[in-house]
């Protein structure tokens, strides 16, 4: 089932970007990645996640069967790979309806929110931490 979602996820992302023209599988695959990154940010912090994605142990080429180990474990969280796929296809379709440096302005704006909501959440945890250690 898992396989599934993942294909279905990837192939929906590809076939809306690719009908949206040139530079649409570029703008969908990062803010796919990017997305997926900052949600298990929120989860685990940006120093986990980090450590989780792996990718300062990736070896070139990426499609290489050794990096894939790396690339698994990001999968699993189906909720989370659906929520980043709705993300990509969302701005594919928000670019489409309204002018691209609108969206761009957007996408960066909610991006900058969602950082900060993220490092917020993780001090309030970090003076927590603090707190019952002293």
């Amino acid at each position: 089932m898992q396989n599934w979602i993942i294909t279905f996820a990837v192939a929906l992302l590809f076939i809306t970007a690719v009908a949206a023209g040139p530079m649409a599988p570029i703008v969908a695959f990062l803010a796919f990645w990017i997305t997926l990154f900052l949600l298990w940010a929120h989860e685990l912090g940006f120093k986990a996640a980090w450590g989780r994605f792996g990718l300062q142990r990736l070896k070139p080429p990426l499609w290489n069967r050794e990096n894939q180990h790396y690339f698994i474990p990001l999968l699993e969280d189906q909720a989370k790979l659906v929520k980043a796929a709705t993300v990509a296809v969302g701005l594919i379709a928000l670019g489409l309806m309204l002018p691209p440096a609108l969206v761009r302005i957007g996408a960066v704006l909610v991006a900058i929110w969602y950082v900060s909501e993220i490092y917020r959440a993780q001090r309030i945890t970090d003076n927590m931490d603090s707190a019952r250690f002293n």
